[in-house]
């Protein structure tokens, strides 16, 4: 079935999109996921799912897990059927929900019970008893607005917000340098709440936006991608590729080559 994605309905400020993975036969299916700068709160719904950062090593995700906001490359294998439910979180707003910086799960994949405490465990069977997805979608939203609702929102929060629209709107092709100036901060504050609010640097999550941009319009088309690559202020193959391996670990060959279909939709999740 691929993923099924629903828009929130009052969470909007701060919350992507809510996302359902299904397949009824993923054995030992391995797919390489492509940063996009996001945190995730997934739920598994059915058979073990296991992360990797080298393809090699990999470990079991928690049945309730905050994870995604990997700065460079990861791995997925599913051992059998999938179901999976997850919530993006609206980059920069996560910090709300955790009551903690985002620069401390980073490259990681943690128990959500550690954040949400240990009820937490009780949703994936509450969300399987509910009758289709759009309904395990809405059930989440409404968990999430009792977080939401009790969290205060620091005086630079609407400005890193913008800042990370802006890094959207451009596509990532934009002089990150200027960030601070725009938002009437210094460079070291913005620097810091950015870090604090969206889990990397400004240059890097713009980076990863740049790249993930590229994918989104190549995987579209699969036409020739000089035009794509000045559109994002690429001047040469040479500087694309290394920026791709840096952040998909795989060159853009090697990963629009091996990526299967449930990699292809990860790619039109956000």
């Amino acid at each position: 079935m691929g993923i099924i994605k629903t828009s929130p309905l009052f969470l909007a400020k701060y919350v992507q999109c809510f996302y359902s993975v299904i397949e009824n036969d993923s054995s030992h299916t391995v797919h390489r996921r492509l940063p996009d700068g996001t945190l995730d709160l997934v739920f598994n719904l059915s058979d073990a799912v296991s992360l990797s950062r080298d393809g090699e090593q990999f470990n079991p995700m928690p049945a309730a897990s905050l994870t995604g906001l990997y700065p460079d490359r990861s791995f997925i294998c599913y051992a059998n059927k999938v179901h999976l439910v997850g919530v993006v979180f609206q980059p920069g707003t996560a910090h709300l929900f955790i009551n903690d910086s985002l620069e401390h799960i980073k490259a990681s994949t943690i128990d959500a019970a550690d954040i949400f405490g240990k009820d937490i465990y009780m949703l994936p069977e509450r969300l399987a008893a509910l009758p289709d997805e759009v309904a395990k979608h809405y059930f989440l939203e409404k968990l999430l607005m009792k977080f939401v609702a009790h969290r205060k929102q620091e005086y630079h929060f609407n400005n890193i917000l913008h800042a990370v629209k802006g890094i959207h709107a451009a596509e990532g092709n934009l002089d990150i340098g200027g960030l601070h100036d725009t938002h009437l901060m210094s460079e070291r504050n913005f620097r810091r709440k950015f870090v604090d609010f969206v889990g990397m640097s400004p240059k890097q999550y713009a980076g990863i936006i740049r790249i993930k941009s590229f994918s989104k319009r190549y995987k579209a088309s699969r036409l020739n991608c000089n035009n794509i690559l000045y559109d994002l202020g690429y001047n040469d193959q040479a500087h694309f590729n290394k920026d791709f391996r840096k952040i998909v670990g795989a060159s853009p060959g090697v990963y629009f080559n091996e990526m299967n279909s449930l990699a292809e939709n990860f790619i039109d999740l956000i």
